[in-house]
């Protein structure tokens, strides 16, 4: 693994579409993940029932929606979804850039509601 800082920002600008843009490499105890969503894209509404998930705003604003309670999430912002919780993101204006971090886990497919 590169120990140099990754500049996430930057990552996401460079980047086209939506979707995952950077991944940490498996078998470190977590997964990493920098999401991209060009403006007016989201992520339907689904449930992780096994694990907590972190999301952290790096780019643009999101509408994040967890349990039907709708939020901004922000560059810099971080919010915690709990195992279990409905939870939505959506794109506000501009392309969106956001990490996503929890317990790695193998074969863990979130369900739709």
């Amino acid at each position: 693994m590169n120990p140099e800082p990754l500049p996430l920002p930057a990552v996401v600008a460079g980047a086209t579409g939506s979707g995952v843009v950077w991944t940490l490499p498996a078998g470190r105890g977590v997964n990493v993940n920098l999401v991209r969503l060009e403006p007016g894209e989201s992520i339907r509404e689904h449930v992780n029932d096994a694990l907590d998930v972190v999301l952290l705003g790096v780019s643009g604003t999101a509408s994040v929606t967890i349990d039907g309670l709708e939020v901004a999430l922000e560059p810099g912002a971080l919010l915690v979804v709990p195992a279990g919780a409905r939870r939505a993101v959506a794109a506000r204006g501009g392309a969106v850039g956001y990490l996503t971090v929890h317990r790695e886990r193998g074969g863990l497919m979130p369900r739709g509601t």
